[in-house]
């Protein structure tokens, strides 16, 4: 369930769903204020969705808002972010990119 400043996104978050994850994330985007989103709950994750987190962490950015994952990148989005070359598989060789996908929201 979304709450204030939170969107939670679950389930299958690709290719098939992506229109739907990003009519919610543009929706709470135009509020023009920080945004938080909980993926824990994603099955099955690709590079779409993973754009689409991108994107609109470039658009916050751009609007002087802030987009953060709720928890740390685990289990289907690792994965993904794993095989797409987003996230090194070896501990120790990580990019200053990969502190946003690794790093828990710190939203005020």
């Amino acid at each position: 369930m979304d709450g204030d400043g939170r969107i939670v996104l679950t389930g299958e978050l690709t290719i098939r769903t992506i229109e739907a994850a990003h009519a919610r994330l543009r929706e709470r985007l135009a509020q023009r204020a920080d945004l938080e989103i909980d993926a824990t709950g994603a099955t099955q994750v690709d590079v779409s969705f993973i754009q689409l987190l991108l994107a609109a962490r470039r658009s916050a950015a751009a609007a002087g808002t802030a987009v953060a994952l709720a928890a740390p990148a685990a289990g289907a989005l690792r994965d993904a972010l794993i095989r797409g070359g987003f996230l090194s598989p070896v501990a120790g060789h990580s990019s200053a990119d990969d502190a946003w996908w690794l790093q828990p929201a710190r939203m005020s």
